[in-house]
Parts: structure tokens; C-alpha cells; sequence
């Protein structure tokens, strides 16, 4: 099994916290990088980690063959979140205990001897930006290519395809009634305008109406409390706040909060708690828990405390991110992507909507997969009569009552293995695939400072080196996990998925040569198993 390096447990080898932070290779410096140098000690510290870790982890990247049929099975320990009434798994199957010493330098870098310090250079053009990235974290190097190519994410039209294709597609609905401007579609991130930013940044919350031609018609701007239009002097500020809510609401709300916290921890720990190893649905669901609980637990340490990763990397102040986190597990209500499709009424947009093309055609195939496995082992009631099947649905129930998961039954049980599937590897990688917006300050902050649509040296780093942490290489979604299951009907099942898998990427590249926006957010060859970073 590969050592175990992520954004929650960076520990450079030589690095003791009484060390003096690490200097950045001199050609950086030479060519064109100072500015990278004369960052934050914590920045300096995280990003030269953070480069570190990348190097080790790719020269053993984990595959199908790391993830090994489940061996432990009882009541998990757990620990509890600060918000919500949540709780985290504390020991995993899949890895290794952390060791003490990284605990302490974790410690040690959300210490007093990081203070925040929201420094403001400026980059002089993204060009700049852009070679500093590409000279500290180089794509191709260290660095996976992004799914999507932009040119730029400036223009109006960056927006509609943002919202269509992109980051806002999720919460992405029509606008109920009639609006005077033509508007059909509302993209509502205004619920971020509550919480409290440190001294020098804008609240964030925007919220961006678009109309049936999918063009950008207004832009309530929520720190200024007015509407803005295209040609009207704030318009690209209204633009570029909106852009950075998204990313900053979709990453606490969406990817942190629903994806990991709530959907991928208690499925995995109901799972793990209640059913023996032999159990055919806790093969079913290994290939797509593993590492969940080792990357949750972790988070505890780097993403939730005073002065963690989202802290620094946003403008929160502590006590705002708490009381966002809070926010975003009561925004979680369960649904199928059938019904999540259905609420966007875009069912029948076909190519004009290719995010939620996709995202249901590939819930089709995962159904059609949970369906075939479940019916090779239980047949008729006998699935929701089984007791494991019975203890295992009431801890996932008991997940916080909010969210609303319907009582037991076969189709329900079935729809509910689906939509968990669907949530850790089409839904994870388009709340988490972030690498395509850091790569440029003009596209997107997560912070916004008054009069800039640039990110600062500091943001732009901060939100580079974590994108990059999240986007190490984990075992593909296109796979052969026949080791894992049982029996020859269970590798069938998982073998006929894969054909439906690999036909639907075909399609989906098919259709990328003519449509407006190409979108390879739920094209299974970038898909990966599960929330494992």
C-alpha cells in the first residue's frame, strides 16, 4: 500500500516546528517568482509542504488493487464536529494511524506561531500569476491537467458557461414566475452574505439571474444591497463577487459539508458499524468508501480548527466559518439526481444543459449497476428484512433528521446505494475538481478585496496549494475491482458496470466535438472511486 501523504497529515521530512520555514528553490526566486518568497511564513511553509508531498505521493499513486476487501466490522469510535451535531469515524480499515509527530506540526501550524496575516500584493498580470504557478506546482509535472480548458472566465459568456457547464450548475434552478427583465434561471448564493470577513476583504453573496437564451441579465450584489447590470460601472465587480462566493459557498456548503461530512461519512461509517465483512452490501460499497474515514477524521485537524486551511484560505473569521458549516448541513435535503434534475426542469435540454445531461446519465448507469448487484443476493423483500440491511439504514437515518432519508424500503434502499455512488464520484468531482478556476487569479478568488477582480498573491497561492492536495491522483472509477467482491455474480456486476461506464464516456466525448459548452464533469475516465482526498 502506498505511504499516506494529503492535505491533512503534510509533514516535510526534515521539518521540525522549531525549524526556520523552508526557502523556496533559488531559481524560482530568479525567474521571475520573488513574489512567491515573500509570502506568509505559513504560505511559505504550506506551499514548499505542499510540493513535497506531491513529488512523494506520484511516484506511488494508489490503485484498484490498494483497496482490499473490508476486514474490521463493529461500532467505529468517533469524534464530534463543532457544528451540527456531526460526527467523524476516528479509525480506518483502509490506512495506517497517523503518527504523533504529525499531529503535533499540524498543531503547530494552526498555532500562535502562524498568526493570519491577510497580506495584499498584487500580481501585475495573470501572466505572472500563471508562470508562478506553473514554476512553483507545474501541471504536467506535479499537477494533473484540469478537465476543462477556458480561455478565460471573464466575459459574460465565461458566466452563463459557468453556470451551465461549471462550478454553479448544482444549485443552478429556474426562477419561479415571471421577471421583468427576462430572467429564467437563478444561481442563489446571497445565503453567504451573513457571515463576517476580516478587516480588508467584502462580504461575500451575490446572486445571478440568467435568461432562456442561458445570457447573464443581473447580478444582485449582496455587500452593496442593489442590483447591477451588464454596462453599469460595478457589473464586473457584481461578476467577480459572484464567482467568488461560488467557489468559496461551494466548497464549505457542497463539497466539504454535504459530500464529505454528511453523505460520504455516514453511509461509510453505517456501513462499517453494522455490517460483517462478508456482508454483499458492504462489498458493494468498499470500492467507494475507501480512505473516507482516514480523509474526514483528518479534517478535524486542518480544515475545522481556528487558523485551518479554510480559515486562512478564506475571508471568514473563525467564528463565521463555524456558523457557515452550521449553515450548510441544514441546506442538505436528500434527493435523488433524477428528482435534482427534475427540480432544475432541464430533463429535456439535452446539450443545452450538459451538466445535468450528464449527471443523470450517469446516475442511470449507476442505478442500473446497484440494481443487478442487489438482485444476484437478496431477492424480492428479503433485502429490507436482512438485519444488517435494517441497522445499517437507521444509522445512515440517523445522519440529522434535516436532510430527510424516507423509511426502508427495497427501491428506496436501492435509489439511496445509487445516489451515494453518484454523490462520491460524479457529484465529489464537480464540487472539488477546482484546479481548472486556481490556475488563473482573473478567474477566481476566495477572498474578495473592495475594487479588485484579481486575487492576491496570498489567496492565490493558498487556494493553489490546497486544489493541488485535493486533486493527488486516487484509484480511477474505471477499474477492475473483482477482488473485492464475493463471488463470480458480484464481479459480473462490477464488470458490466464498467462496459456501461466506458460506453457513457464515449458519449459524453462524443457530444463534447458539437456542444456549446464540453462538459467532463461525469465522464466516468475522470472519475474516481470515492471522497478518498
Amino acid at each position: 500500500m502506498a505511504t499516506h501523504v494529503d492535505l491533512t497529515t503534510l509533514i516535510h521530512p526534515s521539518l521540525s516546528v522549531s525549524d526556520e520555514v523552508p526557502e523556496f528553490p533559488e531559481e524560482l526566486v530568479q525567474s521571475g517568482s520573488a513574489k512567491v518568497s515573500a509570502l506568509d511564513r505559513h504560505t511559505r511553509t504550506f506551499l514548499e509542504m505542499t510540493r513535497s508531498a506531491i513529488k512523494d505521493w506520484n511516484t506511488k499513486v494508489p490503485g484498484a488493487r490498494d483497496i482490499v476487501a473490508p476486514s474490521r466490522s463493529g461500532i467505529l469510535p468517533t469524534v464530534s464536529l463543532p457544528f451540527g451535531g456531526l460526527s467523524l469515524p476516528s479509525e480506518d480499515e483502509d490506512w495506517p494511524e497517523q503518527g504523533i509527530v504529525r499531529a503535533v506540526t499540524l498543531r503547530a501550524l494552526r498555532s500562535v506561531l502562524f498568526p493570519i496575516t491577510d497580506r495584499d500584493e498584487r500580481w501585475s498580470s495573470r501572466e505572472e500569476a500563471r508562470a508562478a504557478f506553473q514554476e512553483v506546482l507545474p501541471i504536467g509535472e506535479l499537477l494533473s491537467p484540469p478537465n476543462h480548458h477556458w480561455e478565460e472566465m471573464s466575459s459574460d459568456a465565461a458566466m452563463s458557461r459557468l453556470a451551465f457547464a461549471g462550478l454553479g450548475a448544482l444549485r443552478l434552478l429556474p426562477l419561479p414566475g415571471t421577471d421583468p427583465e427576462g430572467a429564467t434561471w437563478v444561481s442563489d448564493m446571497a445565503w453567504m452574505s451573513s457571515f463576517a470577513v476580516r478587516s480588508g476583504f467584502e462580504r461575500y453573496g451575490a446572486i445571478a439571474y440568467f435568461n432562456a437564451e442561458q445570457r447573464i441579465v443581473r447580478i444582485h450584489w449582496s455587500h452593496a444591497h442593489k442590483d447591477v447590470r451588464p454596462g453599469d460601472p460595478d457589473w464586473e465587480h457584481a461578476k467577480w463577487a459572484w464567482k467568488c462566493t461560488l467557489m468559496v459557498g461551494t466548497t464549505v456548503a457542497d463539497h466539504l459539508v454535504a459530500v464529505h461530512w454528511l453523505i460520504g461519512n455516514y453511509v461509510t461509517k453505517a456501513s462499517r458499524s453494522y455490517m460483517t465483512c462478508d456482508h454483499p452490501i458492504r462489498r458493494l460499497l468498499k470500492p467507494f468508501t475507501w480512505r473516507t474515514v482516514t480523509i474526514n477524521y483528518n479534517a478535524t485537524f486542518s480544515l475545522c480548527p481556528e487558523r485551518g486551511f479554510v480559515h486562512r484560505g478564506s475571508a471568514l473569521t473563525y467564528e463565521s466559518l463555524t456558523a457557515a458549516y452550521q449553515a450548510s448541513v441544514g441546506l442538505l435535503r436528500y434527493m435523488t439526481t433524477p428528482q435534482l434534475i427534475a427540480r432544475k426542469n432541464a430533463a429535456h435540454m439535452g446539450d443545452d444543459f450538459p451538466w445535468a445531461t450528464d449527471a443523470l446519465a450517469l446516475y442511470n448507469v449507476i442505478l442500473a449497476f446497484v440494481e443487478d448487484y442487489v438482485s444476484r443476493y437478496f431477492a424480492g423483500d428479503a433485502l429490507v428484512r436482512d438485519p444488517e440491511v435494517v441497522a445499517f439504514w437507521a444509522s445512515v437515518r440517523s445522519a440529522t433528521a434535516t436532510i430527510g432519508i424516507p423509511e426502508l424500503s427495497r427501491d428506496d434502499l436501492v435509489g439511496m446505494l445509487a445516489q451515494f455512488i453518484w454523490c462520491v464520484t460524479g457529484l465529489h468531482e464537480a464540487v472539488g475538481a477546482m484546479l481548472e478556476y486556481a490556475i488563473d487569479p482573473t478567474f477566481v478568488s476566495t477572498k474578495i478585496r473592495p475594487g479588485v477582480e484579481m486575487a492576491d498573491v496570498q489567496a492565490s497561492m493558498q487556494c493553489l496549494a490546497v486544489v493541488g492536495l485535493t486533486g493527488l491522483r486516487m484509484p480511477q472509477l474505471l477499474n477492475d475491482f473483482s477482488h473485492v467482491c464475493l463471488d463470480e455474480g458480484g464481479a459480473q456486476a462490477f464488470a458490466t458496470f464498467q462496459t456501461n461506464l466506458e460506453a457513457l464516456a464515449d458519449r459524453i466525448e462524443a457530444a463534447n466535438l458539437t456542444r456549446k459548452y464540453p462538459c467532463n464533469t461525469f465522464n466516468p475516465r475522470y472519475l474516481e472511486t470515492g471522497v478518498s482526498v
